[in-house]
């Protein structure tokens, strides 16, 4: 066999170096089953069923002014009824295992059953998010490359020292956010490197060296950005355009939460992305502004609670703001007009008179168009007679 290859399966397979990362997440009855706190003294076995959850990812990481795979290992150890009794990771910097990322889903693996088993664990579920991984280990398909089948091999003898050892695919990916972000943080470690008594990271965005406390993780992709590019997705332009605030990781398209932002965005950027990201969950046909000019609350035309009228005919319009209490004519956008019909509204001198009247009349000077979906105003910018609402994406003629 190729010596490198047998380089990259030893390192894929020693587990000596193990690293503990939170001993404080250990469930107390898994505590008293198993000797967790030194593995120097032999653990006593136990017929109970753990569940094992592992992460291998590849990552191309910039490490200082040099490009290179990286390999991240995470997992996690719990009872049968998922309490995590304890997590670890590993960094691996192994060009070969980078090269596949099979192999370091089958690394993952191979860790976490050895870990399993110096714990005296007996009997064991491990599960795979990825299906090509469970396919091998189930043996319903073979690999390709040589390294994942001489790793796979592993996976199968180490299998046969289990009592009960039996791989699973994952039920959502809610499963394993855990190990995604240990393996994630087992990557970043890579990353840093020191000059003088500084530690700097490189910005994947920007490229720039910052220091680590000047980095901000994405919640879900688990990226690390430095604040200056982070602050992009929260400028005006953006906002402007009506997007929502992405990771701005390349090709990432993770939403950003916009309360964890707080810290290096501007207050009224946030607030008014966290009302962009609301319109955007909420059927354009089903968006309804309150018209009371110092509420203006956005909601869902399901959600509303309808106005309560004797004559249906009168309510089959009329709505109440779920934050100010107006009741309201959805399709006038007035408070409501009891008693009258919209037609019989729009002719008296009450509506003639309204803001809404004056904002229509306006608008029709203008040569505006309303999108009658959303009810935005467009403003024909010249070329041909067709607009675009650029929120919603309707066509006007």
């Amino acid at each position: 066999m190729d010596n490198h290859l047998e380089l990259a399966i030893k390192d894929a397979i020693t587990a000596d170096d193990l690293k503990r990362v939170d001993q404080e997440t250990q469930h107390p009855l898994l505590a008293q089953e198993l000797d967790l706190d030194s593995l120097e003294n032999p653990p006593r076995a136990t017929t109970h069923t753990y569940r094992l959850y592992s992460k291998g990812l590849v990552s191309e990481e910039l490490i200082k002014d040099d490009t290179m795979l990286v390999v991240g290992l995470g997992l996690s150890l719990c009872d049968s009824h998922d309490y995590t009794k304890q997590e670890i990771n590993k960094a691996l910097r192994n060009q070969k295992l980078a090269a596949h990322p099979e192999a370091a889903e089958l690394a993952a693996i191979i860790h976490g059953l050895k870990w399993a088993l110096e714990l005296g664990i007996e009997r064991i579920q491990f599960f795979c998010d990825d299906s090509n991984i469970l396919a091998y280990v189930t043996r319903k398909a073979a690999p390709n490359e040589s390294i994942v089948a001489k790793l796979l091999e592993h996976v199968s003898l180490l299998q046969t020292r289990f009592t009960s050892c039996q791989a699973l695919a994952t039920v959502s990916r809610d499963d394993i956010v855990s190990v995604i972000k240990l393996a994630k943080d087992a990557i970043a470690s890579q990353t840093r490197w020191c000059e003088g008594d500084t530690e700097y990271e490189s910005c994947p965005v920007c490229y720039a060296y910052v220091s680590p406390n000047d980095k901000f993780e994405v919640q879900g992709c688990f990226h690390r950005i430095c604040v200056t590019c982070m602050r992009k997705p929260f400028s005006s332009e953006q906002i402007l355009r009506g997007n929502t605030a992405i990771c701005p990781y390349p090709d990432c398209e993770n939403d950003l939460v916009p309360e964890d932002c707080r810290a290096f965005a501007d207050a009224d950027a946030i607030t008014l992305m966290i009302q962009r990201k609301k319109e955007k969950a909420i059927p354009v046909k089903d968006r309804v502004y309150c018209p009371n000019p110092s509420c203006s609350f956005l909601m869902s035309d399901l959600d509303l609670i309808r106005h309560i009228s004797k004559n249906p005919r009168h309510s089959e319009e009329a709505r109440k703001c779920m934050e100010c209490g107006l009741s309201f004519c959805k399709k006038c956008h007035v408070p409501w007009h009891y008693k009258k019909t919209c037609d019989e509204f729009k002719k008296s001198e009450s509506y003639l008179k309204s803001d809404a009247a004056i904002l229509e009349s306006f608008v029709k000077t203008q040569g505006w168009k309303k999108c009658s979906q959303c009810q935005s105003i467009v403003q024909h910018g010249g070329g041909c007679q067709q607009m675009t609402c650029r929120y919603w994406t309707f066509v006007i003629y």
